[in-house]
Parts: structure tokens; C-alpha cells; sequence
């Protein structure tokens, strides 16, 4: 049993992770230090930044749209907090915001079913983030949007899977973020006088059928994850460079 936590504490910050440490069917387990799935970056105090530095993170991987980034900047690309010759910082939105696909996601009635339309429409940002990823510089790699939950949860699942963790360990996986981010929204709720002042999709809901139902689509429609990257643009060999930088197949 290895001494280190997967969940990590960094000052400011709810739902920070690393994917390592989780056994695949391959045996072994996924490396520790390698990718670490968070919330949104803004909150950081400078503690928790130099934690970040501390436990070697070298790329920061920003899956939020450029309204949320302006709104809420990395504190990473801030002139004067962080040594960016340290530091690489990128910015991929996982949704391109096309009008037709977000016609389909204000639609949607479940978190999966966003999932599957992000899945099905924005392969090629799926690419990109992934490609990122395996063309890290050497060191950590972070990725995050703002709760850490849904589009950090996409593609923390597809990682996992790729390198063989069993569905259910993913599925677990998924399911921490609500656990971890439902003391921030209790506190968003007594801020906002109920409830009921606040929109349906700042509940931090996480639950095991929703990630159970976006593998299982995976698998049916595309037939594995490595399908699935491979259709979206991904070559056998960047597919082979992103299972190393997780799990050496």
C-alpha cells in the first residue's frame, strides 16, 4: 500500500486529485505525479500555488472558455506570481461553442447526456487537449476547468480508461468531485439565501450513472476510448505517448 493521497490539498482549492496510484488490468498502477485533475486555478492563495510548483506540476492545462478565462485568469499567467520560464500554461477549450451544439447541450436533461454531446461534437478538441498532454514537457500536468467536474471529468475518464482502470475505479473516480465540492456549494447556498436562488448546474452533482452511462456510450458507439481518440485524430503513435505518460503499455 503506497503512503501517498490522491487527493491533494492546495490552499483555496476543493477538488484537486492525482490520477495516480489506480490499478489497471494490465497490472500496476497508473504513476503518481503525472496528471492531476482540479477546479478552477483562480482560487489559489500563494500557498497554494507553491504547492502546485512543489509537487513538480510544469504544464497547466485550462479547459474553460475564454469569458470563464477572462473572468477568472490562471493566477499562473499573472505577471509577478510565478516564474512562467517554470510554469507552461495552455488554454483548450474543450467546447467550441458552436450554436447548433450548444442548441443540443441547453437541451440536455442530464450532466451525461452534455457529456456525450461534448463527445460527439468537439472530437477535435478532445484531440487537442490530448495531444497537449502527450507533448508535455517533462514534469506534472495539471488539468482543470472551473469545478473540476464535468469537462475535467470528461477527460480524466478517457485517460483512465485508455490505460486500462477498470470502469467502476473511473466511475469512483468521477464520483469524489461531488464529495469534495459540497462544501463550497453549501457555502454558495447560504450566500445566495437558498437553494432555490441559484442555477440548476452549480449543484456539484457527481453521481456514479451518469459517468456509468458516457463509458458505456463510448463503448458502443466507437467501440474503446482508443477508437474513439484514434477517429478523432489521434495517430498510434501520440495515442501510445499519452498511455505513457500515464501507464507504460
Amino acid at each position: 500500500m503506497t503512503h501517498k493521497q490522491r487527493h491533494l490539498y492546495w490552499e483555496s482549492c476543493y477538488n484537486v486529485r492525482d490520477l495516480g496510484g489506480l490499478p489497471t488490468t494490465a497490472g500496476g498502477e497508473t504513476h503518481w505525479q503525472a496528471i492531476i485533475r482540479s477546479d478552477v486555478l483562480s482560487r489559489l492563495t500563494p500557498a497554494g500555488q507553491q504547492a502546485l510548483l512543489d509537487y513538480g506540476v510544469r504544464t497547466i492545462i485550462d479547459l474553460r472558455g475564454p469569458q470563464e478565462v477572462a473572468a477568472k485568469p490562471s493566477p499562473v499567467t499573472q505577471p509577478g506570481t510565478n516564474d512562467t520560464a517554470v510554469l507552461t500554461y495552455l488554454n483548450l477549450p474543450l467546447e467550441k461553442y458552436y450554436p447548433h451544439v450548444s442548441a443540443l447541450i441547453s437541451q440536455a436533461a442530464t450532466r451525461a447526456e452534455v457529456y456525450i454531446i461534448i463527445l460527439d461534437h468537439y472530437p477535435d478538441a478532445i484531440a487537442d487537449v490530448m495531444r497537449a498532454i502527450a507533448y508535455a514537457r517533462p514534469g506534472g500536468v495539471i488539468i482543470h476547468c472551473h469545478a473540476g467536474k464535468d469537462r475535467t471529468g470528461i477527460v480524466s475518464a478517457l485517460l483512465l480508461r485508455l490505460v486500462g482502470v477498470p470502469t467502476d475505479m473511473v466511475v469512483a473516480d468521477y464520483a469524489e468531485s461531488q464529495v469534495r465540492l459540497w462544501p463550497l456549494y453549501e457555502k454558495m447556498v447560504a450566500q445566495a439565501g437558498g437553494e432555490e436562488n441559484l442555477g440548476f448546474w452549480l449543484k456539484p452533482t457527481a453521481v456514479p450513472a451518469m459517468m456509468h452511462h458516457t463509458l458505456a456510450h463510448i463503448e458502443t458507439t466507437y467501440g474503446s476510448v482508443q477508437y474513439y481518440l484514434q477517429q478523432a485524430g489521434l495517430t498510434p503513435a501520440e495515442i501510445k505517448r499519452l498511455q505513457n505518460r500515464l501507464y507504460p503499455l
